[in-house]
């Protein structure tokens, strides 16, 4: 059970700071709106421009193509000390 409690603190802890930066950035919006839009165009530009999904795309495409040999391995390496340990040595 203290697994799943220090989960919950952590969520709430998590949440509490979500809370904050979105009370901040609102106040910041309220503040300084011209800044606020200058900074979500951007953003906008940079994530247009720059092939940031791409990258990550392919990235993300080469860890999943890694995973099943490794898995495989990992399998392997489980069985062959499973056996080992069975027949005594």
């Amino acid at each position: 059970m203290d697994t799943i409690e220090s989960a919950k603190s952590a969520t709430s802890n998590y949440n509490v700071e979500l809370e904050k930066l979105r009370d901040r950035t609102e106040l910041y919006v309220r503040e300084e709106p011209m800044k606020a839009v200058g900074i979500a165009l951007g953003t906008g530009v940079i994530l247009t421009v720059f092939p940031v999904f791409k990258i990550l795309g392919g990235v993300l495409r080469l860890f999943f193509s890694l995973v099943k040999p490794a898995l495989l391995c990992f399998g392997a390496i489980k069985i062959s000390e499973e056996i080992s340990k069975r027949s005594g040595r």
